[in-house]
């Protein structure tokens, strides 16, 4: 019996020998190119796609482990000129790679990224990494196959360890630079490193990653990145640059839902406000000196093609189909704005195709304006509502110098149906208002809305910086907005001289103005012309119309006294003054409540 078993064990291991040493043999073999060649071709048509071949393949002598292949193609998946492999025949332990080396150069390898292709294979980072430890790449294009069409990252040069240890890449494309340089920790699941990202609009990058971003000017942001299976993290350094202003801050995306989860806390100290603008397609700036791209360059094109003031931009909500979370931002000064806004809030929460802003605030040198909106992107059109109020905002920081000084006061309760900025402000409904308890209008201004000549002469020669400026006891504004056609119900202003009244309304569809502006004199003067003073043109180019047919009627009455006797000529000029205070008290009750009367009419 124990002699059977001996020769089991001799014939077991000669056997075993045989084999090692045909494999051996054979191994020896492949390492010409004329073995190894027809070997890797008959390989790639077995178990490769239809197509697949090298020009020449062989394993590298002495290290047999390695394999060497020139011209490498299967189509539509990947090629190269050269790929060197090192195998590992340990690879199906737990922390081992099956390949431990691969270089490759001059080449591309194609990734399927349309949803639900491949839906049962979850690949993650671990994935790739218990494959491949450590690369060589050089001139290898990423092509990344969309429902929408592809995209193409050049990875100019990327070397290191996926698995643990340092990790270099330097790659580009949809407009961008990527620079990492950074390490792989041991556990498998992390790789962490600082990250220097350049290019022309963000929101061309935020696609490639099949996120969701604004369009913005060209940028160069530093961070620190930590990228995990789940989740990764970025620490944004001060150093950062959007256009002209600077950004630092913390911005998370966690993956393995439905949809990626960002949650970011940004903050600049100076942001200049066309930089803002363009991620809301509004084409500020663009001027000398500024930092500009394409996306803000052709926006200021077309807007200054047009003759409009409302910027024709529709907003693409399916982009918020790639995303949601929250974004905190503040901006502790800003410059550059058209109105003088100092500072700068702004909280979004995005769900869906639904976006709450419940903090948006404007800070100015004095005084605040606060407000909240909803759009709601799930509905066609999109319909956005929005109310907040202006505290204690000085005329001057709403570019109304140097027609009124003082403080303002104001409420506001809207909703839009609307895409883009000129249907939703055609589909507007809602209310305006504002109010001053302390407004000093100029002079000309109230003359000139009285066509009181001689006190507009009298004032027009004033030096710019010594203009005379009347106390109004009070000032309300109401607007109605129907339709997108906002009504003043009315603009009163309340002077020593006169009681001025603005009636008409704001077409913003066509954005056409039809206001008349009349002002009944205290005060004996004269002068004064009859009629009202109207106000016509477009938001854009606006246009005086002083002269109504009560004026005109004025002056053939004048014309006829003047022929019975000069003196008489004057009379239909002179006004005599009877006109009495304003009920401010009402005035301003109805302005501040104006808003909520709309929501309780609705």
């Amino acid at each position: 019996m124990q002699a059977q078993t001996e020769k089991t064990v001799r014939i077991t291991l000669m056997v075993l020998t045989g084999i090692l040493l045909v494999t051996v043999l054979f191994l020896l073999a492949l390492t010409q190119p004329r073995f190894g060649t027809p070997f890797a071709n008959w390989a790639l048509g077995s178990f490769g796609p239809e197509g697949s071949s090298v020009s020449q393949a062989h394993l590298k002598f002495p290290a047999i482990t390695t394999a060497v292949a020139d011209d490498v193609a299967m189509p539509e998946q990947l090629e190269a000129e050269a790929v060197e492999a090192r195998f590992n025949i340990f690879g199906f332990l737990p922390f081992v790679s099956w390949i431990s080396r691969l270089e490759a150069t001059d080449g591309y390898i194609t990734l399927d990224g349309r949803e639900g292709v491949h839906e049962e294979d979850e690949t993650e980072l671990s994935d790739y990494r218990s494959v491949v430890d450590t690369v060589a790449l050089s001139a290898i294009e990423l092509r990344i196959d969309w429902a929408e069409g592809r995209d193409v990252v050049l990875i100019e040069d990327a070397h290191g360890s996926l698995r643990s240890g340092t990790l270099i890449v330097k790659a580009s494309g949809a407009g961008s630079r990527l620079v990492f340089d950074g390490e792989a920790s041991s556990s498998l699941s992390r790789i962490r490193g600082s990250l220097r990202v350049s290019g022309d609009n963000f929101a061309d990058l935020a696609d490639l990653a099949n996120l969701a971003a604004p369009d913005t000017p060209p940028y160069e942001v530093l961070m620190d990145v930590d990228i995990a299976d789940r989740t990764w993290h970025f620490d944004i350094s001060p150093a950062t640059r959007i256009g002209d202003s600077d950004m630092a801050g913390s911005i998370s995306v966690t993956l393995g839902g439905e949809t990626p989860v960002v949650a970011a806390d940004l903050v600049s100290d100076t942001l200049d406000a066309d930089d803002l603008a363009i991620v809301f397609g509004i084409p500020l700036g663009v001027g000398e000196g500024e930092t500009v791209g394409e996306v803000q360059t052709r926006a200021r094109e077309v807007y200054n093609r047009s003759d409009r003031l409302i910027p024709n931009v529709e907003i693409d909500f399916s982009r918020l189909d790639a995303v949601d979370g929250s974004i905190s931002y503040k901006a502790r000064s800003v410059v550059d704005s058209i109105f003088d806004v100092t500072g700068l809030e702004l909280d979004f929460e995005i769900e869906g195709r639904l976006v709450r802003a419940p903090l948006i605030l404007l800070n100015f040198d004095e005084g605040a304006m606060d407000a909240y909106a909803t759009i709601d992107g799930t509905r066609s059109p999109a319909v956005t509502t929005a109310e907040g109020n202006l505290e204690a905002v000085p005329f001057q920081s709403l570019a109304l110098d140097p027609y009124a000084r003082g403080h303002t006061e104001g409420r506001f309760k809207v909703e839009a149906a609307g895409d883009g900025f000129r249907q939703a402000a055609a589909n507007m409904n809602g209310k305006f208002s504002i109010w001053s308890t302390d407004a000093d209008v100029l002079a000309l201004a109230v003359e000139g809305a009285a066509l009181d000549l001689v006190e507009t002469l009298s004032v027009m020669g004033e030096d710019p910086e010594d203009r005379t400026y009347v106390d109004a006891r009070c000032m309300a504004v109401v607007a109605n907005v129907e339709q997108g056609v906002a009504g003043l119900d009315p603009a009163v202003v309340d002077t020593e001289d006169s009681v001025v009244v603005v009636r008409g309304d704001i077409n913003l569809t066509t954005e056409q103005l039809k206001l008349s502006v009349r002002s009944d004199a205290k005060d004996a003067s004269l002068g004064t012309l009859i009629g009202n003073v109207g106000i016509g043109g477009t938001l854009r180019d606006p246009q005086i119309e002083p002269f109504s047919a009560e004026t005109v009627a004025q002056f053939g009455i004048a014309a006829i006294l003047g022929s019975l006797s000069g003196g008489l000529a004057a009379l239909p000029f002179i006004e005599p003054g009877m006109a009495k205070d304003a009920p401010c008290g009402a005035l301003l009750a109805r302005a501040e409540a104006a808003p909520d009367e709309s929501s309780a009419s609705d």
